[in-house]
């Protein structure tokens, strides 16, 4: 198994889903789970398009920081990946 993030590349909605962790066996699976969520949640209103969300891999077995950032009109940037100091 695998484990993806989903990000909106769209702006902040009422009811919308800006970032999602799904677990999945590939891209196309997490891809798919993902779009049935927004299409049964209740409280969501949006569909999935591919240029609404971006979807990646995340890489667990090295330590990380995901980071977002938001700016002044509400949109996120791309998350960050930065590399945890061992000690």
């Amino acid at each position: 198994m695998n484990v993806y993030l989903i990000q909106s590349t769209d702006c902040l909605k009422p009811y919308a889903i800006q970032n999602a962790i799904v677990v999945a066996e590939d891209r196309r699976t997490a891809i798919k789970k993902f779009s049935k969520e927004l299409r049964n949640n209740p409280y969501c209103h949006q569909s999935y398009r591919s240029t609404w969300f971006s979807c990646r891999k995340i890489n667990l077995n090295k330590p990380q920081m995901l980071i977002q950032y938001g700016g002044d009109t509400w949109q996120f940037d791309e998350v960050e990946y930065e590399q945890e100091q061992k000690q």
